[in-house]
């Protein structure tokens, strides 16, 4: 087994283990703070496109701004308390476009590829100003070589610019290797809330270089389609902004996600 199956094999498991979290996390009340009307389907619903393409018309009608938020797990708000009111993308439309329009079509485990079928046309049929797309880390767990990854994400932001007429910020993969639950099977870890249920241990370099060739990827995308990065691969040390499963972020760690999209907004 080469190294890079070797990290995205160790890196499945611990989803695979952690999957019992995501239908945990899933629920919510809706969310009643000020700002424009939010348009929500379940964490990992398979009618989650279905239900804002029908809303879709009647926010893109009325004048106001759009911002539909498309991506996986996090996205959806797994790992907050409150996923409906504590969702990364719910905190950036509160604290940044209130006035808008929100769709957010996060689904748990979606990859790239899922998303250009399940996302992308109720993305489009909201007609929005504003999308944040933040796809990654299902690709890698789910051994998508990198160089299929870059062109279906090309296609995606590619489609959802509409000829430039909507501004698009994608976030890129941080620091995995900081994750409490990878840091537990490190060699001389203490023991931790998050215990290490990784069969296969990948080493602190093997991690760090699947995760810079899918940021070096999204770059690219970036700078080619005229979208807007969103560096979310700082060093930083994610103890305190994960949840109890050590993997997704904690209500904190969606309000430090929703900080660095809206320093990218423009407009």
């Amino acid at each position: 087994m080469n190294s890079t199956s070797r990290i995205c094999r160790g890196l499945l498991v611990v989803v695979a283990l952690l999957s019992l979290a995501l239908t945990a996390c899933g629920g919510g009340s809706a969310d009643d703070e000020a700002g424009g009307t939010t348009t929500t389907a379940p964490a990992g619903s398979p009618t989650a496109s279905a239900t804002a393409t029908s809303a879709a018309p009647a926010t893109a009608a009325d004048g106001n701004k759009v911002y539909v938020a498309v991506g996986a797990s996090e996205t959806a708000g797994v790992g907050a308390d409150n996923p409906t009111r504590d969702a990364w993308p719910a905190v950036l439309h509160r604290k940044a476009l209130k006035d808008a329009e929100f769709v957010n079509l996060g689904v748990s485990g979606s990859t790239v590829g899922q998303a250009l079928n399940e996302q992308l046309p109720a993305a489009l049929a909201a007609d929005p100003d504003v999308v944040t797309v933040w796809l990654a880390v299902n690709d890698i767990t789910h051994l998508v070589p990198v160089e299929a990854y870059e062109p279906q994400l090309k296609t995606l932001v590619h489609q959802l610019r509409q000829g430039g007429r909507t501004q698009v910020l994608v976030g890129n993969v941080p620091a995995v290797e900081n994750l409490p639950a990878l840091q537990a099977c490190l060699p001389g870890a203490k023991a931790g809330a998050v215990p290490c249920q990784l069969p296969v241990v990948p080493t602190l370099a093997e991690i760090r270089a699947v995760a810079d060739s899918y940021n070096a990827a999204i770059a690219r995308v970036v700078t080619a389609e005229g979208a807007t990065l969103v560096d979310l691969s700082d060093g930083r040390d994610l103890t305190d902004l994960t949840s109890d499963d050590g993997f997704h972020p904690s209500t904190a760690g969606h309000r430090l996600v929703a900080a660095e999209f809206a320093r990218e907004l423009t407009g």
